[in-house]
């Protein structure tokens, strides 16, 4: 099977299971809209927040070295034993004594007192950092059924557990939170099996400062990536109230399904270019092929969205279809952020990548002060658009200083432009148009793949 071709195969199944998650998430959201208001649903966004910045900060960017290690490097047993005990004997402790501070953490977070949730959330952060290192084993042997397997589990049950809790018991955000928890616990034992053979008794401190030398300097990078995706709600919660916070986030959330396939490449993309660091024709055809499958999701998602809407969504949310399209369209220029960032791993120069991302985030936080007081959501959505459009051109820029790729820039803007374009022309006719414009758009795509095809046989 050709490289190009089992780095796809692995996208999809990655892919499959993070779009698993996120039905799972989708069968959820006629109860949390029902029963939960728009108030108590921005809580629930606040509490993710919370929950993704303590992961950032416990992670230390170890993680990121870790899979250099394995990969790359041969050491897979010592990598992984002094990571675990790394986790456990110096990362546990100090979370669970920020548990002592939960009241005015929760008063920071929410504006209010609620350290019940501050407790469960930094449970949750505690452990999903075991959770998340068992799955990254698992993505570094490119054991990819085993990675969408366990996490399937672990969706259905955290599903069940969170209808159980919320309706059921009436727990609202609090129940959703005590069932991710408990369906992460159940994640590390699934997972167990799999990873055992790469644990042994041993700590290499060595080992671990090269880590932490290759790792550090990608904490304040992921921070800012953190800010630039999440630093619209927190800053909507100021500005309009948690309420809107919370149809936003909604709004978001469909946006994101693109993130799905991104993240499905992600995990298969980067043992892809460690393993094949002189591979550039492959990058090239590897990101084309990445932007065309990215577009075609993408129209499918935004010409379907009323009747999803109208299935999965109380009224009461109706108005964050609006920011969808926007917020998606912004997602494909971060896919192509990724497809184009490879050479600073390759050459160990992620160092690069903060003054990016500096950039990208300093104009997302000042457009979202000026655009959310008088546009709210809507005008956070074009913010995060364009800071990822952005992010994508210097990405380009500066890893083609460090290592020429020839990416077809060419054919992305012409394939990115004509699909907007038909977007644009027939969103606002009926269903029957907008499916036959999903065909027209899926031909397109694969006849200038064919194409690409043709030409690289006939070489």
């Amino acid at each position: 099977m050709g490289k190009v071709r089992r780095l796809f195969k692995h996208t999809a199944v990655y892919s499959i299971g993070l779009f698993l998650k996120k039905a799972i998430g989708f069968f959820l959201i006629p109860i949390y809209t029902r029963v939960l208001p728009p108030q108590e649903y921005g809580t629930l966004a606040l509490s993710y927040l919370f929950v993704s910045f303590s992961l950032l900060f416990s992670a230390l960017g170890l993680n990121t070295a870790f899979f250099k290690w394995f990969t790359s490097e041969g050491r897979e047993k010592d990598a992984a034993s002094t990571l675990l005990w790394f986790k456990i004997f110096i990362i546990s402790p100090v979370l669970l004594f920020f548990m002592i501070f939960s009241k005015p953490i929760s008063l920071l977070v929410f504006r209010k007192s609620l350290p019940e949730l501050i407790i469960l959330s930094i449970l949750i952060v505690l452990t999903e950092n075991i959770a998340t290192f068992f799955t990254l084993i698992l993505r570094a042997e490119e054991k990819s059924l085993a990675y969408v397997l366990v996490n399937t589990v672990r969706f259905l049950l955290n599903m069940g557990l969170n209808i159980l809790f919320v309706v059921v018991y009436k727990l609202g955000v609090k129940g959703i939170l005590l069932g991710d928890l408990i369906s992460l616990v159940f994640l590390i034992i699934l997972a167990l099996p799999f990873v055992l053979k790469h644990f042994a008794w041993t700590f290499d401190r060595e080992l671990l400062k090269k880590m932490f030398g290759y790792g550090l300097p990608l904490l304040p990078l992921t921070l800012i990536m953190l800010l630039l995706e999440l630093s619209d709600r927190y800053l909507i919660n100021i500005f309009k109230g948690t309420g809107e916070a919370g149809i936003y986030t909604l709004g978001y959330q469909f946006g994101t399904i693109l993130q799905l396939f991104i993240l499905g490449f992600r995990f298969a993309w980067e043992p892809f270019f460690f393993k094949n660091p002189e591979e550039k024709e492959l990058f090239s055809r590897a990101g084309l092929l990445f932007l065309r499958i990215g577009l075609f999701m993408w129209t499918g998602l935004v010409f379907l969205l009323p009747e999803i809407f109208k299935t999965f969504v109380s009224p009461a949310y109706h108005a964050s279809m609006a920011v969808v399209s926007v917020v998606a369209a912004g997602y494909i220029f971060f896919g192509l952020h990724e497809v184009f960032s490879a050479p600073f791993f390759i050459h160990s120069r992620t160092k690069l990548l903060i003054p990016i991302a500096g950039v990208s985030f300093l104009l997302n936080f000042l457009l979202n002060l000026y655009f959310i007081p008088r546009w709210g959501g809507m005008g956070a959505a074009f913010t995060t658009l364009l800071s990822y459009f952005v992010l994508a051109i210097l990405s380009y820029i500066y890893a083609q200083k460090i290592m020429r790729v020839p990416h077809k820039l060419t054919a992305i803007t012409i394939d990115m432009l004509i699909t907007f374009l038909i977007y644009l022309l027939l969103k606002d006719t009926g269903i029957i148009i907008r499916l036959l414009a999903i065909i027209i758009v899926s031909i397109y795509l694969y006849l200038r793949s064919f194409k690409m095809n043709l030409k690289l046989r006939e070489r």
